[in-house]
């Protein structure tokens, strides 16, 4: 019949992994290429991604740095608080205190809705240069900072905006090299957040009551600039490509589609629980069941360290599960995690639960991230890295307020945590109610891209 559109199996990971075209017969008889509408979420087949190659996983090699330098240093906070709390600030509240690392993980996260777009645009060069300089600046400044203010600055903003700016542009190259991969590639790269979360609280644990605060934290910023020069280097050597289709600002109509904007409301939610734990495990820990400083600092790296197998192991387990899938089943974990936290009151118990929290951490970020490329999500690979900056965006919401309600929540001084505890849990659970939309929509679209192939 004329005019019968015929639709062939999708390019991508999401759109079917044998790289065929999307194609559709004109009223001719002609087969032309297709570039479907956001709204059934199809990508063209002019941009296909690589899905590998060396020039591939060298962005990966440099992801795994960016990771290191940007989550890393933010899942580091938990041992900065303690020590602020106890030492360098003492006397000042944990909800005062938990600001510094609200401010610098929000600015992790919603640094992206600037640099995504700029990355689409081509400017990865400035943008990384930029980053990796505030980061090594903003350490160096703390280590100098002996009021609440100076941290703040030097610690929340200089930091964080530092590893904000690196951050996005590393999610949006990487997922722009790889299809049935991504997942994987992403996982891979992340795992230096994990790295970065275990060495920089054994570096500042170890070198503290040896050399004091301040030179701790300058080891803190040689190990900042050291792993920034192959990273640069990577990702300096060539200049960004520039999509001719990216915009320079978000388009405010991506929040008002149904699919996306629920996703994004879901990780608001999600991130408003996520940093509760990293942030107060220490403290539980040395106040609740008085473990003793070393002890409650090295949960932060135990912690961490399971974080990397969570960054990798869901995505090798099996192809056909999607990152959405994976998001959507953790967080129920999640729920189930942050409300038994309540239960935990001996050392053991903590230490099960905290690499049980460490491996969900390193899941949620990662699923996140590669849920957001998915074509229900992202209409073309052209504005992945703009569509990064608006999800992150909103999460960067969750994770400003996040902590600090939970540090009012909490009284600290009389061991009580249970309504911290189980404000996670519900707003885990909010998160994992609207993330039912997009699950749908992802299996929908599975489902229609499986009669496809079969026709």
């Amino acid at each position: 019949m004329a005019g019968r559109q015929r639709v062939a199996a999708p390019v991508s990971d999401e759109h079917g992994s044998n790289g065929s075209r999307i194609s559709a017969e004109n009223g001719h008889g002609e087969r032309q290429p297709l570039l479907a509408p956001a709204s059934n979420g199809a990508w063209s087949a002019a941009s296909k991604p690589p899905n590998g190659g060396s020039e591939a996983w060298l962005f990966v090699l440099a992801g795994f740095f960016v990771f290191v330098n940007s989550w890393g240093i933010s899942s580091t906070f938990g041992v900065f608080l303690e020590h602020y709390r106890s030492q360098l600030l003492r006397g000042t509240s944990p909800s005062t205190l938990s600001w510094v690392g609200s401010v610098q993980s929000t600015f992790v996260t919603i640094m992206g809705l600037v640099t995504g777009p700029l990355t689409d645009r081509g400017y990865l060069r400035p943008v990384m240069v930029f980053g990796h300089f505030m980061v090594v600046f903003g350490m160096l400044m703390l280590s100098i900072s002996t009021e609440y203010w100076q941290v703040m600055l030097a610690q929340g903003f200089c930091v964080g905006i530092g590893a904000g700016a690196i951050n996005i542009p590393a999610f949006a190259r990487i997922s722009s090299q790889f299809t049935t991969r991504r997942p994987i590639a992403l996982g891979c790269a992340s795992t230096g957040a994990s790295v970065g979360g275990i060495v920089f609280p054994l570096i500042f644990r170890q070198l503290v009551p040896q050399v004091g605060f301040s030179w701790a934290v300058r080891a803190i910023a040689l190990v900042n600039l050291i792993i920034s020069i192959p990273t640069l280097i990577i990702y300096c050597r060539k200049p960004g490509i520039r999509s001719p289709t990216s915009k320079m600002v978000v388009d405010p109509r991506g929040f008002t589609e149904p699919i996306f904007g629920t996703f994004v409301t879901a990780l608001f939610f999600q991130f408003l629980a996520y940093y509760i734990p990293l942030f107060y495990l220490s403290t539980y820990a040395a106040v609740k069941l008085h473990t003793g400083a070393d002890f409650a600092f090295e949960l932060l790296a135990i912690s961490n360290a399971a974080s990397f197998f969570g960054r990798t192991v869901p995505y090798l387990l099996s192809s056909r599960i999607t990152p959405i899938q994976i998001l959507f089943f953790w967080e129920a974990v999640g729920i189930v995690l942050l409300f038994s936290w309540m239960a935990v009151d001996s050392v053991s118990g903590i230490v099960v639960w905290t690499v049980a929290w460490g491996f969900l951490s390193g899941v949620l970020v990662t699923a996140s991230a590669a849920s957001t490329a998915h074509p229900t999500l992202s209409p073309s690979l052209d504005v992945i890295g703009a569509r990064l900056g608006m999800s992150w965006s909103t999460a960067a919401i969750g994770v400003l307020i996040g902590a600090p309600i939970a540090g009012a929540l909490a009284d600290v001084a009389n061991a009580d945590f249970v309504r911290a505890q189980v404000f996670a849990g519900v707003v885990m659970a909010v998160a994992m109610v609207l993330m039912t939309i997009p699950l749908v929509a992802a299996h929908r679209y599975s489902k229609q891209k499986a009669e496809a192939e079969q026709d």
